[in-house]
Parts: C-alpha cells; sequence; structure tokens
C-alpha cells in the first residue's frame, strides 16, 4: 500500500505573467489572484460591460503534460454539467495564442473557509450547521451526477457575501475530482494505482488505502471539517503525511468535546463521529441523509421555524432561503395572527375562546359558500364560527312578501288602465244609468 500523496513531478515552472494582455476578445487581464505548481489564477474583466472572471492558465510546461492537460480538462467537464448555486462555474475553456490552456470561471470575491476559521474559529453549531447545508446541497448534485471531489478542505470553500446573504458557500477545484460521464460510465483513468492523491488531514479511510470511492468519501472529508469548525483544529496530527493518513485508517477520533475547552453540542458531536466511521457503511449514505440530521438539529434550536432543504433541489435553494429569511424578517404578531385564523382548524383553542352564535332552531342549515371546504378539504374555521347562513325559512317568507306586493302593484295597475279606457270612451257606468229615473219621479 503506497501512502505517497500527490505531488507534481515537474521542474520549477517559470512564472506567466499575463497582466495587461487581451484574452478571448474583450476581456483584459488585471491582475494575479494566486499561483501554484500548476498554474495562476488571474482576474479578468470585460472592458465593455465591466464583467468579472478568473481565469486558471496552466504553467506551459504542464500543458505539455499529457496527464495534466487531461486532469485539467476534466476539471472543466465536471464543473460545467454542475448547476448548483454552492458550486463554482464555469463559463469559457480553451487555448491562448501563445498555447497556453486556460479555464474561465466565475470570480468569487471573498475568503476561503480556511481562512475565516483562522480569523473567527470556532463556530457556534448554527453557523456550522448554515456553512455544512450550502456544501452538502453542491455534494448532492454533484453526487447524483456521478463526480466525486476528492479534495474537500476548507481551502476549497470559499466564504461570500451574496445579496443580503452573508457566509454564503461556493465549492472550488474539482481539478482531482472522480467523474462518470453522462452516460453512467466512468472516465478514462488519469490517477496511478496504490497512489493517493489529495489533502491528508481530510481523506477518507478508503482513500488513504487508494480503495474504490463514491461520494460518502466527500462526506467523510466534510465530517472532518465540521470537526474542525467546532474545535478548531482536525481530528488526526502528525509529523508526516504517512503518519497523517495512517490514523485515518487505524484511529478512532478524538471526540469533539475532548479536543476543545468550549461545550459541544451533544447531538453534533454524535453526527461528527458518526461521519467519521472507518467503514462507509456504517456512515451517512448520502448528503441529504447527513443534511436531514443537522437541520434536525437547527429546527431543535429555533424552536421548529428552522427552514428544512433537504430535500430541495439544489437549484432552488437560494430562493427557498431567501423567501424563509424574508418572511422571518417581515413578519409581525399581527400578520401572523392574521395568517393563522385564515386556516385555523376548528379545535383551535382561540377559535373557542370567542362568543359563538346560538344556532337557529327547529332547522339544520344547508352548506353555503361561508362553510364550503378550503384547499385542502378543511373548513375555514374563523369565518365559519363567525357567520352565520341565513336560514331557509327566512329567506322562503322574504321571497312570498316580494311575490305578493309585486302582485298588489299589477292589479292596481291593470284597474287604472281599465279605468282610463272607459272616461275615453264616454260610456256611463251601469249603476249611475239605473239611478236616474228614480230621482225624476221624486220631483213634484
Amino acid at each position: 500500500m503506497n501512502f505517497d500523496t500527490m505531488t507534481d513531478q515537474l521542474a520549477e515552472p517559470a512564472p506567466i505573467e499575463l497582466e495587461g494582455r487581451k484574452i478571448f476578445g474583450d476581456y483584459t487581464v488585471k491582475k494575479k489572484l494566486g499561483e501554484g505548481g500548476m498554474g495562476a489564477v488571474y482576474l479578468v474583466e470585460n472592458d465593455e460591460i465591466g464583467h468579472r472572471m478568473a481565469i486558471k492558465v496552466l504553467h506551459g510546461h504542464v500543458g505539455g503534460n499529457s496527464e495534466m492537460a487531461k486532469r485539467f480538462n476534466r476539471e472543466a467537464k465536471a464543473i460545467a454539467r454542475l448547476t448548483s448555486q454552492n458550486t463554482i462555474r464555469v463559463f469559457i475553456f480553451g487555448r491562448t495564442e501563445d498555447n497556453l490552456t486556460y479555464l474561465g470561471m466565475e470570480f468569487v470575491k471573498g475568503k476561503s473557509l480556511r481562512d475565516v476559521l483562522f480569523e473567527e474559529g470556532p463556530f457556534d453549531t448554527k453557523r456550522c450547521i448554515n456553512i455544512l447545508r450550502q456544501c452538502l446541497h453542491a455534494l448532492h448534485e454533484a453526487h447524483e451526477l456521478g463526480i466525486v471531489h476528492r479534495d474537500l478542505k476548507p481551502d476549497n470553500i470559499m466564504i461570500t457575501e451574496y445579496r443580503s446573504t452573508t457566509d454564503f458557500v461556493k465549492v472550488l477545484d474539482f481539478g482531482i475530482a472522480k467523474v462518470k460521464e453522462p452516460d453512467g460510465k466512468p472516465t478514462q483513468k488519469l490517477t496511478q494505482a496504490g497512489v493517493v492523491y489529495g489533502t491528508p488531514e481530510y481523506l477518507s479511510p478508503e482513500q488513504a488505502q487508494a480503495l474504490p470511492l463514491d461520494g460518502r468519501s466527500d462526506l467523510y472529508s466534510l465530517g472532518v471539517i465540521l470537526y474542525e469548525m467546532v474545535t478548531g483544529k482536525v481530528p488526526f496530527e502528525s509529523a508526516t503525511a504517512v503518519g497523517i493518513l495512517s490514523h485515518h485508517v487505524y484511529t478512532e477520533p478524538t471526540p469533539p468535546s475532548q479536543a476543545c475547552r468550549h461545550p459541544v453540542d451533544p447531538r453534533v458531536e454524535k453526527i461528527i463521529l458518526k461521519s467519521l466511521l472507518k467503514d462507509p457503511d456504517q456512515r451517512h449514505q448520502s448528503a441529504m441523509d447527513f443534511l436531514q440530521e443537522l437541520e434536525d438539529i437547527e429546527n431543535d434550536l429555533t424552536g421548529g421555524k428552522a427552514t428544512r432543504t433537504a430535500m430541495i433541489d439544489p437549484r432552488q435553494l437560494h430562493m427557498v432561503m431567501q423567501a424563509a429569511r424574508a418572511r422571518q424578517a417581515g413578519a409581525d404578531a399581527s400578520a401572523s395572527t392574521f395568517d393563522m385564523e385564515r386556516t385555523a382548524p376548528m379545535n383551535d383553542p382561540r377559535l373557542q375562546a370567542q362568543p359563538q352564535p346560538t344556532p337557529a332552531p327547529q332547522h339544520t342549515p344547508q352548506p353555503g359558500p361561508q362553510t364550503a371546504p378550503g384547499p385542502q378539504g378543511q373548513f375555514r374555521g374563523h369565518t365559519q364560527q363567525t357567520v352565520q347562513n341565513p336560514a331557509p325559512q327566512d329567506r322562503s317568507m322574504v321571497l312570498y312578501g316580494v311575490i305578493g306586493l309585486l302582485a298588489v302593484i299589477l292589479l292596481v295597475l291593470l284597474a287604472a288602465l281599465a279605468w282610463v279606457s272607459l272616461t275615453d270612451s264616454g260610456a256611463t257606468p251601469p249603476a249611475i244609468e239605473e239611478a236616474a229615473p228614480a230621482t225624476e219621479a221624486a220631483d213634484p
């Protein structure tokens, strides 16, 4: 078993100096952001619209190394398939005129989790859950697509601000990711048998032994990161890389509560120790299993007001979290009461405390618009308690009264029309014609 960690078997690179150059059209290289053994990262900006990107450029001698070039190409393909808001986005991939291979990515202005831990760590439970939640959403999508990161560590997790959101996470550097093609077939193997790739402090036992890996290896690495966020230190340390890897394989970690002086939530400690079990079958089996346990704790800490995201599509996470924050920030007591009353069930104690109207005797009210079921088949209890439907008998009496009044008006109109007709024709009413002779006979 070979415990050698990845090292670049390459000559010392000549420095890349690209500041001020134009690249892929209207972008200008502004400044160098960092440089390593394989290449350098630059900030570039579009001259017309001000759009910024970070470009990773391979050193010339590395680009000529077929394995390194293929690994760089694989990183581009892996990131291009990922759409989670918590994964760094890739925009462009190609070569410059002088044959330098580059990868244009989203520019993230922030700090690595490593730097934030150094400046502000250890973190409280809520902050740990918030950061890990976003990492787990990013990993969930990657694992669903058959991508295993294999090099998760605080250096590859960026903490930034996004709109009004602090501690917004971006997962970086899929350069040594294990990738399956969309048809489910593994990509060409670019690593050597028996050679360990990754960072010793964060490797899973199976990765330390160069065994086949799946997403549970990444979850082990996240367990190490959670351990470090809670305690301020990694679970295993040694003077050599081989010593650290041996600890991952054979040594049980010190419980977090014994590794630091401040109190540690026992439920968080239980999750950490589960994530660091040697056997992958005994750990969390998926990113969402891991997240579900964390959000159960968060729900208890917030009194049942946590926004559960364990079943949410990673692409929808930001919309859900943004809506949850807006709801919590904008809700007041009256709005909450109104919202609860609109759909309150019949056994709601607030409704039972209200004066109840006396039901109409001798008849059973029929269901009307006010007692119709709501969208879920549940009656709108508050409206039903405060609004009475008119009794059927009362409605009938009103109807009969209206009909009678209309009949009287009609009869009056008919009589008036008959009288006008007789007057216009000059006819004398029969009663007057019969009375006239009697009057004349009476005169002397």
